[in-house]
């Protein structure tokens, strides 16, 4: 459905400081101009009904990433096809095949018509005959649960119910690529659920693909299928969640034991599975790799040297967690 191989984009450096006669050496193509590159040589596909998601901090390149998908840009290098289309031979069948929602879209909105009205100038913007446009506004109200709203204004919308008005403009088209650029950011936690449940019911039911930029780790860990790490326009790395967690970050068991000696320690550290063990007070924390399989082994550590386990707890590391980590690794090289 949608195939990315090479892909890079840059941006010209705004510099205030630099002299009028700079500027126009750059607008006269006399001077290169300082070029930021936003994503630096990106590939990847999604499948046909995938929800994707695009993770990274701010400033990692997502956002630019999207406009691309959308047809809003055109890159510098690489290719891109979307639904089947090229994005610079049929940049006009790409636009029309995507439905791009964002945080905060609904400023397009005038605040001064009434909801009805306001996705009815929509639809026939987006190339709906009027009687479509018409009869699709209940159906589209009734999936975001704003049909009672139908007639109140734009302006008397709170945050978030200002963002399933953005959400039901997207629906007024039927189109196979929804682009999703965080969606819940500073919207209510009700709003957030209904936005994330959307995508994985009724997105999902339909057959979309759907790609979800994000920096919530929680979310992109609920909803997406797989999901790519994305840092200073770079891919870090590329898989479904759990995969993620697998291959970068290590189970954390919690023991209580009585009595705990250094030879304890040594010997469950000895194991080939776990990674580090660390006394915490009266605790011990063991880190390795699948450690609810293998964490019998750890107990006959302890029962062949005679002590007793009081207290036993295992934790699965979050994609957060994994996300963290390889951000501090990126900053550290």
């Amino acid at each position: 459905m949608i195939k990315i191989k090479n892909l890079v984009k840059k941006y010209p450096v705004v510099n205030p400081n630099k002299s009028l006669k700079q500027r126009v050496k750059e607008t006269l193509k006399l001077e290169k101009k300082s070029l930021l590159t936003a994503l630096d040589d990106v590939s990847f596909d999604v499948k046909k009904g995938e929800i994707f998601g695009v993770l990274g901090p701010n400033g990692a390149g997502k956002t630019t990433l999207l406009k691309v998908l959308a047809g809003f840009l055109l890159p510098e290098r690489g290719t891109v096809s979307v639904n089947g289309f090229d994005i610079i031979r049929e940049r006009h069948e790409v636009r029309t095949s995507c439905n791009f929602l964002r945080a905060g879209g609904w400023v397009i909105f005038d605040y001064k018509f009434k909801i009805s009205t306001m996705l009815k100038y929509w639809g026939v913007f987006l190339g709906l005959p009027l009687s479509e446009a018409e009869e699709r506004i209940n159906y589209t109200l009734e999936k975001v649960g704003l049909l009672d709203k139908k007639d109140d204004y734009v302006e008397n919308l709170s945050y978030g119910m200002r963002q399933k008005l953005n959400l039901a403009r997207c629906l007024m088209t039927h189109r196979p690529v929804y682009l999703m650029d965080e969606p819940t950011t500073n919207i209510d936690p009700y709003s957030a659920d209904f936005i994330r449940r959307f995508i994985q019911t009724e997105l999902r039911r339909e057959g979309a693909t759907t790609v979800l930029a994000t920096h919530n780790l929680w979310e992109a860990e609920q909803v997406c299928d797989r999901v790519a790490i994305l840092m200073g326009g770079k891919i870090l790395t590329i898989g479904t969640p759990d995969d993620i967690i697998r291959k970068y970050a290590l189970d954390t068991a919690v023991i209580q034991i009585k009595p705990i000696t250094d030879d304890i320690r040594k010997k469950i550290k000895a194991l080939g599975f776990v990674g580090n063990v660390v006394p915490e007070s009266d605790l011990v924390m063991v880190y390795g790799k699948d450690l609810p399989k293998n964490i019998h082994k750890i107990l006959e550590v302890c029962y062949e040297s005679k002590t007793k386990i009081t207290y036993l707890d295992i934790k699965k590391p979050s994609l957060n967690e994994v996300f963290i980590q390889l951000m501090r690794d990126k900053n550290e090289q």
